[in-house]
């Protein structure tokens, strides 16, 4: 999508940058992910990108592990660091909209703490950004999975193309950078059971994407298990769209149709010198028919309703136990 309208201005702005980092037991890739943004947003590069102050939220989605204190220690890093620590692990989206909500940049950037989104990324998205983008998508190329995962992931992002109203950037995930205006604007959506990447393309703006290649984990193991993977990609569908409520309904009718059309041919045959034994194939096969279509139906209601359940609820989607500074955010010239 262009950019509905040209923003010269932002070619010569300063302006400030937050890097939202969930993590969950992320303490081996942490000090190779600290040294990058180190390096990447070192004194130089915030001054020839006119970046005025670069902060890092690490939302800690509950670890166990020494991911905060690692975070902790990194307070000469030359970065604004801050922690905003979670009550218990709510989930890989949750802890996104937590830092998203809590984030007080110009600029805000989502990405994970396992290197598989390069930081050198979000100032090609700044470029962007300064050509009049409001949300700029990080759209992966190649990813270093293995062939099923890749075949899952594509197969994923096209369905939920499909199935979406709206048009959304496939195989783009979380990494992404937004501005100001549209981090307002998610944090106004009253839902308590959030899907950022299908929310910041329901709230419209002018957006694009660049093109990167999805490097390995650095280190340590995925916490993205096949049960979470299936959770996320049903919650990504039943947050955006209602085409799955109404294929069930379309299959329903089309069900009523052939079994009308059946029943019609089965009392008509029992009339005639026919084979039981082949009417009674025929009813066999419809039935089975009928109770698959069920099940499927009542699969794809039940998604729909444990959202409602949980939303009517009114819970919150997470729990903040508290927000720690590590340290202050420096200008583009440093200290």
């Amino acid at each position: 999508m262009e950019p509905s309208v040209p923003r010269p201005d932002r070619e010569t702005t300063g302006v400030t940058l937050e890097l939202v980092i969930p993590m969950y037991n992320e303490e081996e890739a942490l000090p190779r992910l600290l040294d990058e943004l180190a390096k990447t947003f070192s004194p130089e590069a915030r001054a020839a990108h006119r970046i005025d102050r670069v902060s890092c939220l690490f939302v800690d989605d509950g670890s166990r592990d020494r991911s905060v204190q690692i975070v902790r220690d990194a307070a000469d890093s030359g970065l604004g660091m801050a922690i905003l620590r979670l009550s218990r692990n709510f989930g890989h989206q949750a802890a996104v909209s937590a830092g998203i909500a809590h984030s007080t940049a110009d600029l805000v950037a989502v990405m994970d703490a396992d290197l598989q989104d390069p930081p050198a990324c979000v100032l090609e998205m700044l470029k962007e950004w300064r050509a009049g983008y409001e949300i700029v998508n990080a759209q992966r190329r190649n990813r270093k999975e293995g062939p099923l995962k890749k075949l899952l992931y594509a197969g994923f992002y096209r369905l939920w193309s499909w199935l979406s109203p709206i048009a959304i950037q496939v195989d783009s995930g979380d990494f992404c950078l937004m501005s100001r205006r549209v981090v307002d604007e998610l944090n106004k959506l009253p839902e308590t059971l959030r899907f950022p990447r299908g929310l910041r393309s329901w709230v419209g703006f002018s957006q694009t994407a660049i093109q990167y290649d999805r490097p390995a984990r650095s280190a340590g193991q995925s916490s993205y298990g096949w049960r979470a993977l299936y959770r996320l990609a049903t919650d990504g569908i039943a947050s955006l769209s209602l085409r799955p409520l109404q294929l069930s309904q379309i299959l329903a009718l089309l069900y009523l149709l052939v079994s009308g059309v059946g029943i019609v041919a089965l009392l008509s045959n029992a009339f005639r010198e026919t084979d039981i034994r082949t009417q009674l194939n025929w009813m066999l096969v419809l039935i089975l028919l009928g109770n698959g279509l069920i099940l499927f139906c009542v699969y794809i209601l039940g998604s729909y309703l444990g959202r409602a359940y949980l939303e009517v609820k009114g819970r919150p989607g997470y729990v903040v136990e508290e927000r720690v500074i590590v340290a202050e955010p420096r200008g583009s010239k440093g200290p």
